[in-house]
């Protein structure tokens, strides 16, 4: 648990590039509606964020 609360940051991190890629791929393969994968990415972008200067 310790090993996971020191490396926050890089986990939101992770997961925002991940949410924002699989937003593109949905796109590219025709998906219209990936409005959603976008905010979450930007979510997990702030939270990276937000994780890191705490």
């Amino acid at each position: 648990m310790r090993t996971l609360m020191a490396n926050l940051e890089a986990l939101f991190l992770a997961l925002a590039f991940g949410s924002l890629v699989f937003g593109l791929l949905a796109r590219l393969v025709g998906l219209r509606r990936v409005w959603p994968f976008f905010l979450l990415a930007g979510i997990l972008m702030a939270l990276g964020l937000w994780a890191g200067l705490k």
